[in-house]
């Protein structure tokens, strides 16, 4: 039987998405953080792992989708990257992001996942990988009453953070939210373009042989304000901060 071209890259496309799903949507991340991140990280040119809030959060909404536009506009075609959501709220948050967003149908998420054991958060805190890392109880992260239960919060809210490794499994920049009113950790976060940028130099030193220091992504230049949010996602109240400002 002959064998088009067509069918040989559809075969070897299937069996990259069967091995990406076996590497990263498998329970390791919840059971052996450890070893889940070595398996990833390892295998591919760049993963960049993003920690967010729970699907009613728009400022999670509007940062998710630009980082991902971001990556499949400039990330994409200059490197292979992998590029993880993952909340503390849950399978049943991370798939509710997933469908209202449409993380990885439109914005080349690898995956979006959820555990509210909080096991790969409270991993990254505790080895230090993210030393500045939240992990808020829903009280002190003043959940909205009206979009989400506390009880979808079990062991925590784990604030927003970004872990970005580069040249198969060196860590090149880290980032965690500063947890403070009025918001609780839900503005600002490192503009994509720069992030993107300080990563390359990093791996270019990498492959070049040198050593380098990873990147504190809180140093980079910040987007995800209220008003930028506001004027994305909320037009009415957009209109009266606009208002107050000229009065």
């Amino acid at each position: 039987m002959e064998v088009t071209t067509n069918q040989v890259n559809n075969n070897n496309d299937n069996a990259v998405e069967t091995e990406l799903h076996d590497i990263i949507e498998n329970d390791l991340y919840i059971t052996n953080p450890e070893q889940w991140l070595q398996n990833l990280t390892e295998r591919y040119e760049y993963v960049c792992i993003v920690l967010f809030r729970g699907h009613w959060c728009k400022f999670d909404e509007h940062y998710l989708k630009l980082l991902g536009q971001y990556q499949v506009d400039h990330m994409q075609p200059e490197g292979e990257v992998k590029l993880i959501a993952w909340t503390s709220e849950g399978p049943d948050g991370a798939r509710q992001a997933d469908e209202a967003w449409n993380l990885r149908s439109k914005y080349g998420y690898a995956a979006v996942l959820g555990d509210n054991t909080c096991a790969l958060g409270k991993y990254m805190q505790e080895t230090e990988l993210l030393p500045k890392l939240v992990i808020s109880s829903a009280e002190e992260a003043h959940l909205p009453k009206d979009r989400v239960s506390k009880d979808a919060y079990p062991n925590g809210l784990v604030q927003p953070g970004m872990m970005f490794y580069a040249h198969h499994g060196v860590e090149v920049l880290h980032w965690e939210a500063k947890v403070s009113r009025p918001f609780y950790g839900a503005t600002t976060r490192p503009v994509p373009s720069e992030v993107w940028r300080k990563v390359k130099k990093r791996k270019k030193s990498l492959d070049e042989g040198n050593a380098i220091m990873p990147v504190k992504g809180t140093k980079l230049a910040q987007c995800t304000s209220a008003l930028e949010v506001y004027t994305n996602h909320m037009p009415a109240i957009s209109k009266i901060l606009h208002k107050t400002a000229v009065v």
